[in-house]
């Protein structure tokens, strides 16, 4: 029989308004840590401790190789989409008791099952957490001080519901955002499980291309989604300019640099938090952001992309895309980046990722080939 999910707050005595007028503000400080770009929190699950990533764009999972650990039940199956908008089933789990912070306790928290994940492993974390963890309160991300804010049943002290914009939810509460993109009002996904600043979608960039520049064309395909490689897409890309992006409060963000993925949204990623604090209303549906700042921010070395992009492919590295440059094929062998070497390096993309945004300056150098005994070194650029 399937178990209803409530979730309820912790310490939280259900009193009568009669006796005291109001309900009080509750408050709970939850510190994050950042690992491989990832905001990484500590809950408890049936009483065990666990590590989560928190992904506002995601939803809640948990890898198959911790279910029976942290005693999720299986219950039901689900078709869900990656960013590759590769169609999978998994199943899904409900976990008695999970914990976040003080406040925060679900007593049948719904967790789908995804397949065992070899950089989850080596962060020690079990799983993701999304907006649905955070339905009932307002939830404020302050990554300069690594914390989590979350209040509840009401705003922080100060803040007016008229400075907030309205959002929209997807089907488990992923935020999606009013951002003003090269002068057209659009909504982009507010996730920060990925860690640049912005990315747009096909249907989006549609839209908005007489307003943009192609600054470089290429092909292949950008990430590896959950439903792996086999399900990755190669296709034409674009790398593009934009004038003006402008974040909800007015924030401008001028040349900004992207890449048109086919995904069917934009996004707008945790490099939004590097500019201000952000804070989610999830019971009224509003988005604040609190700027460090008010004056435009140039976004342009900020945004730079590398010329190619290297991904984990059946055991080994791989050129998986290249744009604007001619000295790659799909599908060549990768096996130093820069000075460091990939051979024994675990197959996972976030790892690559850290690789080039560890390289100074906007030159770097790769070794490709398919045979090890007759390697190119070949130059690469930000762009």
């Amino acid at each position: 029989m399937k178990k209803i999910k409530r979730l309820f707050l912790c310490g939280y005595l259900l009193c009568s308004c009669a006796m005291y007028g109001q309900i009080q503000r509750q408050t709970d400080t939850i510190p994050f840590e950042i690992v491989h770009g990832k905001f990484i929190i500590d809950v408890s699950i049936h009483g065990k401790p666990a590590k989560m990533i928190m992904d506002t764009g995601g939803i809640n999972t948990i890898t198959a190789d911790t279910v029976a650990h942290y005693g999720v039940t299986l219950s039901d199956n689900a078709a869900f989409s990656d960013i590759n908008n590769a169609q999978l089933n998994f199943s899904v789990g409900t976990a008695d008791n999970l914990l976040v912070g003080k406040l925060l306790k679900w007593e049948a928290a719904n967790l789908t099952v995804v397949p065992n994940n070899g950089f989850f492993r080596s962060i020690g974390v079990a799983g993701t957490l999304g907006g649905e963890a955070f339905q009932a309160v307002c939830l404020t991300i302050d990554k300069r001080n690594k914390r989590f804010i979350v209040t509840y049943p009401y705003r922080p002290e100060g803040i007016s519901r008229m400075d907030g914009t309205p959002m929209n939810m997807g089907p488990n509460f992923q935020p999606k955002v009013p951002m003003n993109i090269g002068g057209k009002n659009m909504k982009a996904l507010f996730d920060t499980g990925m860690s640049g600043f912005f990315t747009l979608g096909q249907q989006d960039y549609e839209r908005i291309k007489t307003a943009t520049e192609i600054r470089q064309t290429g092909y292949g395909f950008m990430h590896v989604g959950i439903g792996g490689i086999k399900n990755a897409r190669q296709d034409s890309l674009y790398k593009i300019n934009i004038p003006v992006v402008v974040a909800p409060g007015g924030k401008e963000f001028r040349d900004v640099n992207t890449v048109v993925l086919r995904q069917s949204q934009s996004i707008a990623g945790q490099g939004l938090l590097d500019y201000g604090k952000v804070m989610l209303d999830y019971p009224r549906k509003l988005f604040y952001f609190f700027p460090y700042d008010k004056e435009p921010a140039d976004m342009n070395a900020a945004t730079a992309i590398w010329n190619i992009k290297v991904l984990p492919v059946a055991g080994r590295f791989e050129v998986t895309a290249a744009i604007g440059i001619s000295d790659f094929r799909i599908g060549d062998r990768v096996w130093n980046i820069n000075g460091t070497d990939l051979a024994e390096l675990e197959q996972n993309e976030l790892l690559i990722d850290e690789i080039f945004n560890s390289i100074k300056g906007d030159t770097a150098w790769i070794l490709i080939g398919n045979d090890k005994n007759d390697l190119r070194r070949v130059t690469i650029r930000k762009m």
